[in-house]
């Protein structure tokens, strides 16, 4: 069957209201807003806007408030990149999700996020015919599984990939609640802080042992390729054979950390589709591209500003 994606990604669009301040607010206290902006976000929206100004042939499901102004927004923004918005679904009960961003100066930021009609995704939104359309499915932090279950469900009879960075909307649900979800994706891309809570290690200093014994848990789900992002120290890419430290892209400045680990997963999945080998030194290879979307992203404020293009990031050389 012709493919008429590249990629298929479901969970959440939303607005994000990102204000700049020089410090984080202690308890009852008020901080300066130097800067304010309306800017598209929501994780699996953000990489799916990433993969399609990559090149990527991208569509996304998600669930957006009916003809709101910030759903109109997001469909505005998903075409300028030729984003395909046709499998997105609507609510008329529930408006378009948002999320509220203060970054101080140092990039470090506070997300709180209301999900909105984002988190009503149901099973029945979740169609068969849909996703026999891509070669691959990403899936990223929506809190609503079942949807997310369902379409995994499919993608595994049916030959097709499945990605998945869960984020902490899911990972808070506890191993027990989402082990079925991920006993059915082939590449887990997750971060430090979400492999900490994920196994109760919030406390604890990871060391490859610690790391290299709770991935065993995981490949033994039947998940084929752990990357565990480490922010600055770049990520660590296992099968269930090997391991590897990939280093990050030098970074001039820090600006916005917001969405670094969307554009990370854009980058891979760039390269991945372009030869779905699972072959370890071409993984590397594609934990190298994500490396280097995260870095271009994190110069600029908002986590869509500093994804590049296809023909911009052939210019890069890696030097880690």
């Amino acid at each position: 069957m012709l493919k008429e994606f590249d990629v298929i990604c479901i969970g959440a669009a939303l607005v994000d209201m990102v204000a700049k301040i020089e410090r984080h607010p202690i308890d009852d206290d008020e901080v300066f807003v130097s800067n304010f902006q309306l800017l598209s976000g929501g994780a699996a929206a953000n990489t799916a806007y990433a993969c399609a100004r990559l090149g990527l042939k991208t569509a996304f499901i998600g669930k957006l408030g009916y003809k709101d102004e910030f759903g109109i927004k997001i469909i505005k923004d998903f075409k300028d990149v030729s984003l395909d918005t046709t499998l997105i679904k609507y609510s008329k009960e529930h408006g378009t999700g948002s999320a509220y961003v203060a970054i101080n100066k140092e990039g470090d930021r506070r997300i709180y996020a209301f999900s909105g009609a984002a988190n009503l995704l149901t099973t029945n939104d979740i169609n068969s015919e849909d996703l026999l359309k891509t070669k691959t499915i990403f899936l990223s932090s929506l809190r609503n599984l079942e949807s997310f279950r369902k379409a995994a469900k499919i993608a595994k009879r049916n030959n097709i990939p499945v990605i998945l960075n869960p984020g902490m909307l899911i990972i808070e649900q506890g191993f027990d609640s989402i082990k079925n979800l991920f006993a059915l994706v082939d590449i887990l891309i997750i971060s430090k802080r979400e492999f900490q809570n994920l196994f109760d290690l919030e406390n604890n200093k990871l060391n490859e042992q610690i790391i290299e014994g709770k991935a065993k848990i995981l490949f033994k789900l039947g998940i084929k390729v752990i990357i565990l992002t480490m922010g600055k120290k770049g990520a660590i890419i296992f099968n269930s054979e090997k391991s590897e430290l990939i280093k990050p892209i030098k970074v001039e400045q820090v600006v916005d950390t917001t969405g670094a680990g969307d554009a990370f997963s854009a980058g891979f999945m760039y390269g991945f589709i372009r030869n779905f080998s699972y072959k370890f030194e071409d993984l590397k290879y594609n934990v190298i591209i994500g490396n280097t979307i995260a870095g271009k992203c994190i110069q600029e404020l908002g986590a869509r500003n500093g994804i590049p293009t296809t023909d911009e990031l052939a210019l890069f050389s890696y030097d880690g």
